[in-house]
């Protein structure tokens, strides 16, 4: 990357990032769009897990959405040498993040602790599966595994059907998206005091999190969700429905939403009707509701009824394929996929970090190769060719 491409809100903030696959590549993605240096470090000869997935292409497609704008450094850390070259990068650094089992760090010296005695004014993550502390910290973490302990599967899928997980890894965005959030405030925090910080991150409790206002009704009640497929829970009509071609969402449970949405389907009598009196009642009779909606969706097509409902200032819109999303106007007007040019690869599309800070917060250049930065960053702290051939010889980096 050029030094006149390195701007952005974080430009100057150089962040360590020793993660790999999502959670903690997704975090160190949002900050390098946001300016910041992130050096990835990698295990030399291997790389980041997800260089090897779909393809196992180097830079496949699912390496290169996480990894864009980073500069890649091959270094054996459990190496006493890499050990070494390790510590002078972090003596450089503003944010180290990482996301190995808990005592992985700590064992090899390098966890918060020793770190913030030569930085002391470090910004630390820790991203884990179950949380660094309690009985369950040791055993290792997926999002699916995530997404079953923390409740998202039980209340996800149809109500006669088995528990299902959410169609996306959600814990792993998640986690990441927290991430980001607290380098951030410490950051902020940082400028204030001085003080570095210890941020922690795990994908169980963002599943935890995210139950919202689900897992604040059973607090309440101690009374157990039960799946509702697509459905609002407390409301209704809210939910996805089949019309002649297709599926269309609609979110018309809001008693003066309801009313119009009556009106543009052409049925007035359900306003008078008393089991669509109110939308607890809806609610309670909300078989019989969607049929008679379904009823009407069926004469026409999903286009046809998103713009009647559209036009009565009804929230609705269309169950959208990828291929229908990326083709959707309103996407391509909001330029969600971005396209940059690689000498190897040619012109790469891209997902765009969905944040508009004018045009500061952006994809910059496509994901490295592996080791590509090794010789421009340790360079930056004194080591030469000779010394670099020796180090790659020994497999130090």
């Amino acid at each position: 990357m050029k030094p006149e491409d390195r701007t952005g809100p974080l430009c100057g903030l150089r962040v360590i990032d020793l993660t790999e696959v999502m959670a903690g590549p997704l975090c160190t993605m949002v900050l390098s769009d946001m300016g910041a240096e992130v050096i990835k470090i990698e295990r030399p000869g291997r790389g980041d897990a997800s260089r090897g997935m779909g393809s196992g292409e180097e830079r496949n497609p699912y390496f290169r959405y996480l990894n864009r704008n980073k500069k890649s450094v091959t270094l054996n850390i459990k190496h006493e040498e890499g050990r070494a070259l390790f510590l002078e990068l972090v003596r450089s650094a503003d944010v180290v993040i990482e996301n190995f089992k808990p005592t992985v760090m700590p064992r090899l010296g390098l966890g918060y602790d020793a770190l913030k005695e030569i930085k002391p004014d470090l910004i630390y993550a820790q991203l884990s599966g179950m949380g660094y502390d309690g009985p369950m910290a040791e055993r290792g973490g997926y999002d699916l595994i995530a997404q079953g302990m923390a409740g998202l599967m039980h209340v996800t899928g149809d109500p006669d059907g088995p528990p299902m997980s959410v169609g996306q890894p959600i814990c792993d965005y998640g986690t990441g998206q927290w991430a980001v959030q607290g380098i951030l405030a410490a950051v902020i925090d940082r400028l204030r005091t001085g003080r570095g910080a210890l941020i922690e991150c795990s994908l169980l409790e963002t599943g935890v999190a995210m139950s919202s206002w689900t897992g604040a009704g059973y607090l309440a009640t101690q009374q157990e969700p039960q799946r509702e497929g697509s459905r609002h829970r407390q409301t209704a009509p809210y939910g996805r429905m089949m019309a002649r071609d297709g599926y269309i969402v609609i979110g018309a449970g809001m008693q003066a939403i309801w009313e119009r949405f009556a009106l543009a389907l052409g049925r007035p009598e359900w306003l008078e009707d008393p089991r669509f009196a109110s939308p607890q009642i809806r609610v309670q009779n909300r078989p019989a509701l969607e049929a008679e909606i379904e009823a009407v969706f069926g004469t026409d097509t999903v286009a046809h009824w998103v713009e009647v409902l559209n036009a009565a200032g009804i929230p609705a819109g269309p169950v959208n394929s990828y291929g229908q999303m990326f083709d959707d106007p309103q996407i391509r007007h909001r330029r969600m996929v971005g396209v940059m040019e690689d000498p190897e690869l040619g012109e790469v599309q891209h997902l765009r970090t969905p944040i508009r800070m004018g045009d500061r917060i952006r994809a910059r250049c496509v994901a490295p190769k592996l080791g590509e930065h090794t010789a421009e960053v340790l360079g930056e702290i004194g080591v030469d060719g000779d010394r670099l051939s020796s180090l790659s010889e020994r497999k130090v980096v």
